[in-house]
């Protein structure tokens, strides 16, 4: 077993947590932490398999856009859970062990070993672009068209609750 096989099964396995931390956790805080965390895994599995456009894209469209409005939406709605204690607990040195641990392997898997054969001409993004101005345009300007929606269901729903208190 070579070293992007360990690391795309580690990068698997961390997407499938994240997955999840979505689905179980009963705060909408950490389900969409756990969300971040699905996809930075997506877009490392991406980047493994020689799509650096792909992944690039990942991060930009999904970890950097939609985390960011699913996150804005909640702190909108006021839907943090309770805080509760702040002292140290078993989840707390999970989590900060699990952060270490990541951090080490993807480190160790960026510096230590290098990827021969990487080849960055797969996927142009004149080509992307070209698709999303042409053939997939509808399919842009629909999810573009459905966060607005959502915006705007956020914002009246906010308003609802200001005046009924």
């Amino acid at each position: 077993m070579n070293v992007s096989e360990v690391l795309l099964w580690f990068f698997g396995l961390t997407a499938i947590v994240g997955a999840f931390t979505v689905v179980m956790n009963p705060n909408p805080f950490y389900g969409a932490l756990g969300l971040l965390m699905n996809f930075l895994s997506l877009a490392a599995i991406y980047m493994l398999l020689q799509t650096p456009v792909l992944s690039l894209l990942q991060v930009i469209v999904y970890a950097g856009g939609i985390v960011v409005f699913f996150l804005v939406v909640i702190m909108l709605l006021d839907l943090r859970g309770d805080a509760g204690d702040r002292e140290i607990s078993i989840k707390g040195v999970f989590a900060l062990m699990t952060v270490v641990v990541f951090a080490v392997i993807s480190t160790a898997g960026v510096f230590l070993y290098p990827f021969e054969g990487f080849d960055f001409f797969y996927v142009s993004a004149k080509a992307i672009g070209r698709y999303m101005l042409t053939d997939g345009l509808f399919a842009f300007e629909l999810s573009s068209f459905l966060i607005l929606v959502g915006v705007v269901v956020a914002i009246s729903v906010i308003k609802l609750k200001k005046e009924e208190r």
